[in-house]
């Protein structure tokens, strides 16, 4: 079938139809709404805190690596957060801006730079991360006792083991 013959066919609904998929219906579809839903939720809760979400990820992440190590690089940083090393840099640079972490030269590696979190950048982070932890609750409380079941099924749709026994394998094995 030719798209010109779609196009001028007087049943091309109704093709689509017997088809059997329509967007709205599609698994896709609706995670691409939720995560819609979702971040906007985010974003009016950071609101107050003159961040964004990734901005937390960011902060939050250097928080949880300081605690392992002395020293936080930033590509360390964008492999422990999962984001891209080009777009961690760009948003460093505005956190360094916003004087929420600092930058200093690596004691062995004078190439390479370490962060950290300053105290308003603690600030920031630690109540930010308490009306994020609230967003989550509210937002996902219609799951109630089966967000761990959600949660797992997220961790194998992206690939990764699930937590819990007696799940499904991931994709990578």
């Amino acid at each position: 079938v030719q798209m010109n013959d779609l196009r001028s066919s007087p049943n091309r609904s109704t093709m689509a139809l017997e088809e059997g998929w329509a967007a709205q219906q599609s698994p896709g579809f609706l995670l691409w709404n939720l995560e819609n839903l979702w971040q906007r939720e985010q974003r009016r809760a950071l609101r107050p805190f003159g961040i964004t979400p990734v901005q937390l990820l960011l902060l939050s992440g250097l928080a949880e690596k300081t605690i392992e190590q002395d020293s936080v690089s930033q590509v360390e940083l964008a492999r422990h957060c999962r984001t891209d090393p080009m777009m961690t840099s760009q948003v460093i640079r505005t956190l360094l801006r916003l004087r929420l972490i600092e930058r200093t030269r690596h004691r062995q590696d004078k190439r390479a730079f370490t962060l950290c979190l300053t105290i308003e950048g603690h600030d920031i982070r630690r109540r930010a991360e308490t009306a994020m932890r609230r967003v989550d609750e509210q937002f996902f409380a219609p799951l109630a006792n089966n967000i761990p079941t959600f949660t797992n099924a997220l961790r194998l749709l992206a690939g990764e083991r699930p937590r819990q026994r007696g799940q499904a394998a991931s994709r990578n094995t």
